[in-house]
């Protein structure tokens, strides 16, 4: 969720390729935003700004800034999901047009996740037109391959999560160093990367360029077939790197107005799209 829609969409696709699927207006207070899906490498954000005052995207961007805002998830039958997540303990914090539900982010360590039982008529999977690719972007896109969030615990949350989720943890490294994840767990066809909380704004902002405090979303990664012509191409377009590790290369939000990019050449561990590249 971000300030300005066309900004951060216009980055994105010069950055990663982004196909945009739709551009709509929901007027409902309890969405209230312009903007809408987009496809990255495999896989689809939704980008949105604000238009409804004191509406739900409105009071995420005034409280927490241009950034990302949640994980998405689909279920086959989102009343029996409810009552599992209910069963469980998890509280339903709003429910939209019947299908759409978010969860109390205390009851997922801290990770807001939207719970969508339908099938959606734009995603190309579901036999939508997929839009044409864009003309040589920076970096050629193999893989969405994972959203990230910083939470308290990773291996207690990875632990959480995979039981609600259904899908496992694909991998943990409590031996990881600062900036690479701890935990992942698989939401079906990408993964959930968790990261621990920084240890101060100092090292929080070194890693993200962001002051993270609390557990909150906090990144979208991809994988290109070739980590040093990427950087290449980065650095021949002007695009500053915030940090260049192991774990990746990582963009920070404010080049694209909110989106924390992690550039990775493999796939998290555990994760079975690596089984079918090779």
């Amino acid at each position: 969720m971000v300030a300005d829609y066309e900004r951060t969409r216009d980055a994105l696709v010069r950055l990663v390729g982004l196909r945009v699927l739709e551009d709509s207006r929901i007027e409902d207070p309890a969405i209230g935003r312009r903007g809408g899906m987009a496809w990255v490498g495999d896989n689809i954000i939704e980008i949105g700004e604000p238009i409804v005052a004191g509406g739900a995207v409105d009071r995420f961007v005034t409280r927490f800034g241009s950034h990302m805002s949640s994980i998405a998830v689909q279920v086959a039958d989102i009343d029996a999901t409810v009552a599992w997540l209910e069963s469980e303990g998890v509280r339903i914090a709003s429910r939209i047009d019947g299908h759409i539900v978010f969860t109390h982010p205390a009851d997922t360590a801290g990770v807001v996740i939207e719970w969508f039982g339908s099938e959606e008529e734009l995603d190309p999977r579901f036999g939508a037109r997929m839009p044409d690719p864009i003309d040589d972007p920076i970096l050629h896109v193999r893989h969405m391959a994972f959203g990230g969030a910083i939470v308290a615990d990773p291996v207690a949350a990875a632990e959480r999560l995979s039981v609600l989720i259904g899908h496992g943890i694909s991998s943990i490294d409590e031996s990881a160093h600062p900036g690479a994840p701890v935990a992942a767990v698989s939401l079906g066809d990408v993964q959930l990367a968790l990261y621990p909380i920084p240890r101060d704004p100092d090292e929080s902002r070194r890693l993200w360029g962001w002051t993270y405090s609390r557990p909150q979303t906090c990144n979208l990664g991809v994988t290109v077939a070739d980590l040093t012509a990427a950087r290449r191409s980065l650095i021949a377009a002007g695009i500053p790197i915030h940090r260049d590790d192991a774990s990746g290369i990582v963009i920070a939000p404010d080049v694209t107005g909110g989106v924390t990019l992690v550039v990775r050449e493999m796939l998290l561990p555990g994760d079975h799209r690596a089984q079918r590249d090779d």
